[in-house]
């Protein structure tokens, strides 16, 4: 069962039943007359035939969970899969594998080891999922139940009373269907809940199983996990991994596009690359929409250099862990940062471009002559900085500096232009007015981040407004790089309750804003 379908299959009752709980408080239960008394039994009976049409949750939790126990079955396998190639990947491979081709199948042993890793993680995190969601719905079809039960009780008390019936027993009636309709609206409010999570978790899963979604003609099923598995060093690996989903989408569309001499020619670039990392950066630049030429310029530039190089002046943000607390984004010690002037927007805009485009992050980091100290140090760095900062504010029409700031119109253009052109996103603002809209917009940030595209988030407080960016996502927390040069990790609840201020040292606690991809 997709995610999608589940969605659909537990839409919910829960307005409609809540809606006809007022209704049924309304019906005046002590008659001043035999006609007010007859039009309130009528009343309490079409209630208990109109609550009657609200269906049982759907699903089947004995279903569901026959499917997490097979979940369980294939991590197990896919464990011992693992400490099979763990081994191979240890102990090195036989000695007539030498030269460029051993060191290119040990780079598959190796993505092939942690890909499997991977899935046995994915497979274990999705049974306690289901077993919710067997559980979630199996309560929501036993309220439901209870439900039925008290319209059926409130029935047989409108239908075996006299003609005239005492308003003691139409108060009972009433109060019968009421806790019936309460049990039906919180069953459906399960379910829904059930689904929500369920959707959540496996939604975030299926982003994750990556190298399927390398999909390019002439790339062989071994290439495909070396490049989905390829991460900057620094942290995690499965936290900091070089292609996004979004992005190992759109280089294989992009390579199936090429003409013959064309893919020949990238194939080439990808062959003669000396690791994993330089690999998957240049697919990066093939995502980013960089035609060949300035990717074969590119390719140049970062060939055979070590992955840790790489991820210097490539990667802006790597993610050393999940816990709590901030870290500083630099560059040779000098901060990605705004510096004094109000240019926040401007300054979440550049980094987010950086994140999804190598050759502009190589423009930033060395002026694109790496091998020049003039040019690659943190003062010269620094410099570019500021200089995209400003012109990115100009391009958003920001107010004059250094107070700075833009208007929601500005700060859609650059988000467009700047990353959405690189990520094939338009983005829209969307108004966070109160807690429930925060919560409801949680599920869409986190897919667009899941699948690699930054989000932009407005944040305010006493003092005024602020821009940041939501890059990361994993678990129930979210990633927020602040332009003051830090990213820190934040809970879902920060989020919706008003305490973004811990990417702020307290200053700005409210999300008002956020722009996400149409």
């Amino acid at each position: 069962m997709t995610t999608g379908r589940l969605r659909e299959k537990f839409t919910d009752n829960q307005d409609g039943l809540d809606k006809l709980h007022k209704r049924v408080q309304a019906i005046q239960v002590d008659p001043d007359s035999f006609d007010d008394q007859m039009r309130a039994r009528n009343d309490l009976a079409g209630a208990i035939s109109e609550a009657r049409e609200f269906s049982a949750p759907h699903g089947s939790p004995d279903h569901i969970d026959g499917v997490a126990g097979r979940y369980r079955e294939a991590a197990a396998i896919v464990d011992r899969a693992q400490g099979d190639l763990r081994k191979v990947a240890k102990d090195g491979l036989p000695a007539v594998w030498v030269g460029t081709a051993g060191a290119k199948a040990s780079e598959v042993i190796n993505a092939a080891s942690y890909s499997a890793d991977q899935m046995g993680q994915k497979f274990q995190e999705a049974v306690p999922a289901l077993r919710a969601l067997a559980e979630g719905i199996r309560e929501a079809q036993s309220k439901h139940d209870y439900g039925v039960s008290a319209l059926n009780a409130a029935a047989s008390i409108l239908n075996n009373g006299d003609l005239i019936m005492p308003a003691d027993e139409l108060r009972r009636a009433r109060t019968a269907i009421l806790d019936g309709v309460s049990y039906m609206s919180d069953a459906a409010g399960r379910a829904k809940a059930a689904g929500n999570e369920a959707q959540k978790t496996l939604t975030k899963l299926a982003s994750e199983a990556r190298a399927r979604k390398v999909t390019a003609d002439g790339l062989t099923d071994a290439d495909q996990l070396v490049l989905a598995d390829a991460a900057a060093p620094g942290g995690p690996a499965d936290l900091n991994e070089i292609l996004t989903a979004n992005e190992l989408k759109r280089s294989s569309e992009f390579m199936d596009k090429m003409n013959a001499h064309d893919k020949a020619e990238f194939n080439r670039l990808l062959s003669s690359a000396k690791s994993p990392q330089e690999r998957a950066y240049l697919m990066k630049a093939l995502a980013a929409g960089h035609g060949l030429q300035q990717i074969d310029g590119f390719a140049q530039q970062i060939h055979g250099r070590p992955p840790q190089w790489l991820s210097d002046r490539l990667t802006p943000v790597v993610i050393q862990s999940t816990d709590a607390g901030t870290n500083y984004v630099n560059y040779q010690g000098a901060k990605w940062d705004q510096g004094p002037d109000g240019t926040c927007v401007a300054s979440s805009t550049v980094n987010a471009r950086a994140m999804v485009d190598p050759l502009y992050a190589l423009q930033l980091t060395t002026g694109g002559r790496p091998d020049d100290p003039a040019y690659d140090n943190p003062i010269a760095f620094a410099d570019r900085l500021k200089q995209e900062q400003n012109r990115v504010h100009a391009e958003g029409g920001g107010d004059p500096l250094p107070d700075g700031g833009m208007d929601p119109y500005g700060q859609q253009h650059v988000a467009d232009v700047e990353v959405g052109s690189y990520t094939d996103a338009n983005y829209a603002e969307r108004k966070l007015d109160n807690n429930a809209e925060r919560q409801a917009s949680l599920a869409e940030i986190e897919r667009h981040i899941d699948n690699g595209v930054p989000v932009p988030v407005d944040v305010k407080g006493s003092t005024g407004k602020h821009a940041m960016m939501i890059v990361g996502h994993e678990g129930d927390r979210l990633q927020v790089y602040n332009p003051n040069g830090t990213i820190t990790w934040i809970s879902e609840d920060d989020f919706v309750h008003n305490r973004m201020g811990y990417t702020t040292n307290g200053y700005f606690p409210t999300a008002y804003s956020v722009y996400l991809p149409k």
